[in-house]
């Protein structure tokens, strides 16, 4: 039986297939430490568990968009999910850590066809502001993925060590290709004699401003908050003294603010606000955020209470902007929606990448500043660029 695309099973549906390389990457977390004993490897190995994976995705996402533009959508995402089940599968029964990190990245890869053709899905069923009414709806769902992981993550280690983690991260692969296989018809646009011509749909898609001006305001966001996110437990738990428990608090408030911001953006949505409003809004009260925490530590000031509240307004940002930002993305390229949506994604992982070898950096000198000044530097960047793309293309 079919999902219907207006039904809220249809939403959750997008949003588990999104939110699956969060989980799949935060769930991992508290259970670096057993692996590294367990398979008798370094902490350095353990560690790439998560880089292998990311690796996976990120590369795996410039095939997948012209493959479900060419091939569709269906097929494209049902063969991604078995190979992330397959890999899970891998990882709860690998006996050495060269093997896990082997099935780690054949995960990855297969994850790539879940968030990157959820986005397109969205673009081939939905248009306008019952659109940008979906995506901000995915992204709240992409928004908690990251806040509970850890704690199944946990509770995953307490019922039977680290293999249940990756069980039940293949579960979750099994049930997502089952639910796919009967649940979610072809909704890429039907297009007669088209070709894979990967090449050739880049170029097509590279072609229109107002996409890639949007992708760079996009990426230029996810590097921003990914600047705090990569050193957090240094910042919050080393410097400032947070204990453990608090910095899962914290940690869950800065995704809260994503997660509101979201929310209000699909409250703006409902009412057929211009998608330019909360764009304009959060683009331009992200950089007096981070500037604000700067300005506190600048003045010696390196408390939570004059830090954390800044974070969460940049994640409010962040979470305003960022479906408007998609839209804006995908409208204007419907035949090549899946290419334009891998673009997106690899975008926010190379600034992602990027934000966390600058604060990796600065951070033996200048400490919870080196966060600051990244996140003011990329917010203050993604607000030029929006004003550079809209007297380019047009306003979102």
């Amino acid at each position: 039986m079919r999902i219907r695309p207006e039904s809220p099973a249809f939403t959750v549906l997008l949003g588990a297939l999104a939110a699956l390389p969060p989980l799949s990457i935060d769930m991992g977390l508290p259970a670096l430490d057993l692996i590294r004993a367990s398979l008798d490897a370094t902490a350095e190995q353990a560690a790439l568990t998560l880089s292998v994976f990311l690796a996976g995705f990120g590369a795996a996402q410039l095939l997948v968009g012209p493959l479900s533009d060419r091939f569709g959508r269906r097929p494209v995402m049902l063969g991604g999910l078995g190979l992330y089940a397959l890999g899970g599968i891998g990882c709860a029964l690998a006996p050495s850590i060269g093997a896990l990190l082997g099935f780690r990245l054949l995960a990855g890869m297969g994850a790539a066809g879940s968030t990157t053709l959820a986005m397109a899905v969205v673009r081939d069923v939905f248009e306008g502001h019952a659109a940008r009414v979906k995506m901000s709806t995915v992204s709240m769902v992409i928004t908690i993925a990251p806040i509970i992981a850890p704690t199944i993550g946990g509770l995953m280690l307490l019922l039977g060590g680290w293999r249940f983690i990756y069980s039940l991260l293949a579960v979750t692969g099994v049930v997502l290709l089952a639910t796919v296989t009967f649940g979610l018809g072809e909704t890429r646009p039907a297009v007669r004699g088209a070709q894979l011509d990967i090449i050739g749909r880049y170029a097509a898609v590279l072609r229109q401003p107002r996409t890639v001006g949007y992708a760079v305001v996009n990426a230029l966001g996810s590097g921003s908050l990914f600047a705090f996110i990569a050193t957090s437990p240094l910042v919050l738990m080393g410097r400032m003294g947070a204990s453990v428990g608090l910095f899962g608090v914290l940690f869950a408030l800065t995704s809260g603010g994503i997660l509101l911001g979201s929310s209000f953006n699909s409250f703006l949505a409902r009412r057929h606000v211009p998608a330019g409003r909360p764009l304009a809004l959060g683009l331009m009260l992200a950089p007096v955020a981070s500037l604000g925490a700067t300005a506190f530590l600048l003045a010696g000031i390196e408390r939570l209470e004059t830090f954390v509240p800044f974070i969460v307004v940049t994640g409010f940002c962040r979470g305003l902007t960022n479906p408007a930002a998609m839209h804006a993305v995908l409208e204007p390229v419907p035949a090549h929606a899946g290419v334009a949506s891998a673009l997106m994604g690899c975008g926010q992982m190379l600034t992602a990448a990027l934000s966390g070898a600058v604060v990796a950096a600065l951070f033996p000198a200048l400490g919870a500043l080196s966060i600051t000044l990244a996140m003011s530097g990329f917010t203050l960047a993604a607000l030029v660029a929006w004003r550079v793309v809209e007297a380019w293309s047009g306003p979102a």
